[in-house]
């Protein structure tokens, strides 16, 4: 019997992370409390994204948080700066190798544009 579903999940904090970094599968993202998205790993533990952790993540595997699905990353303690001051703060590097540029376009971008003259 799977028990993950009886252990419920936890958020991944500094305190966490501690005794060293982890690597996690992204399983979901969703938005959280105070409108902050928050991936769901396959692990079960959740980790809510701050604006830097999140343009990562955008950086490495696009704008739509779909494509971040299944992607491994490494959580790990660093610094962030919130208020003009330096705090111990959770940090993303992504694991699974980026996706081309032409893939992180938005669907705008993406348009299939025929140039061609009919002549």
């Amino acid at each position: 019997m799977n028990m993950r579903e009886f252990a419920g999940s936890a958020f991944i904090t500094v305190e966490t992370l501690r005794d060293g970094p982890r690597e996690e599968v992204i399983e979901s993202v969703a938005t959280g409390k105070y409108d902050k998205p928050v991936a769901t790993f396959e692990s079960g533990d959740q980790f809510s994204l701050n604006k830097t952790n999140t343009r990562t993540l955008i950086n490495a595997y696009g704008e739509d948080s779909q494509d971040w699905i299944g992607n491994t990353v490494e959580l790990f303690l660093g610094t962030a700066t919130y208020n003009n001051e330096d705090r111990e703060s959770v940090v993303v590097r992504p694991i699974s190798p980026s996706k081309p540029i032409e893939a992180r376009a938005p669907n705008w971008v993406k348009n299939d544009m025929n140039d061609d003259i009919p002549f």
